[in-house]
């Protein structure tokens, strides 16, 4: 990993709950960040948030750590790193927590996603889940993360890649696979949709 510095920053946003080419362009106290070129979404980078080296880390100031409730943490690095960005769940987790980007909970600040890239990458919000979410997310080169509930009742995040007629393409950070999973449930079964990307 390159070396680079820190922004501090603080600020609220809106609360949710768990092969690159071209140059490469300097991001000033945000992450490093190499353009990836492509129409479709890249699946070159897996995160695993029981990986031992960061599964025991604290989620920001929480005493819950990442093996146990940092889905959605370990999804977005994993957004983080296919856009071009140098990350993973443990670094993330640091350059979020510098800029309040957690609540109390452990519930990550969207608009911390825009703090840590400088600026370069964002998050959209969205009140309701639909196909026509998901679908324009992707068309504009948005990765998708689904929130949807696992057979044990909790509440749990993954990045969708693509859909197809087998259904959602997805990276789950709960597994690990050498090809995206597939989500056989409808877009009924997601509780929330987030989507991050190149602002």
């Amino acid at each position: 990993m390159k070396s680079w510095k820190l922004i501090w920053l603080v600020g609220a946003g809106l609360l949710t709950a768990c092969a690159s080419s071209g140059s490469e362009q300097k991001n000033p106290g945000g992450l490093d960040y190499t353009p990836v070129r492509g129409t479709a979404l890249v699946d070159n980078v897996t995160f695993y948030q029981k990986d031992p080296k960061w599964a025991a880390h604290n989620l920001g100031s929480t005493s819950e750590t990442i093996e146990t409730d940092g889905c959605l943490l370990t999804a977005t690095a994993m957004v983080l790193g296919n856009l071009g960005f140098e990350t993973d769940p443990g670094d993330l987790n640091k350059r979020m927590t510098a800029v309040n980007g957690f609540t109390k909970n452990g519930w990550l600040v969207w608009s911390a996603i825009d703090k840590v890239t400088n600026g370069t990458a964002t998050a959209r919000y969205y009140d309701s889940v639909s196909l026509e979410i998901i679908d324009g997310c992707i068309a504009d080169g948005y990765y998708p993360l689904a929130r949807f509930i696992l057979p044990n009742g909790r509440s749990h995040w993954a990045m969708i890649l693509r859909r197809s007629e087998q259904g959602f393409h997805m990276r789950d950070p709960l597994h690990k696979s050498n090809q995206p999973l597939i989500f056989p449930r409808g877009v009924d079964a997601f509780k929330a949709i987030r989507c991050v990307g190149i602002a």
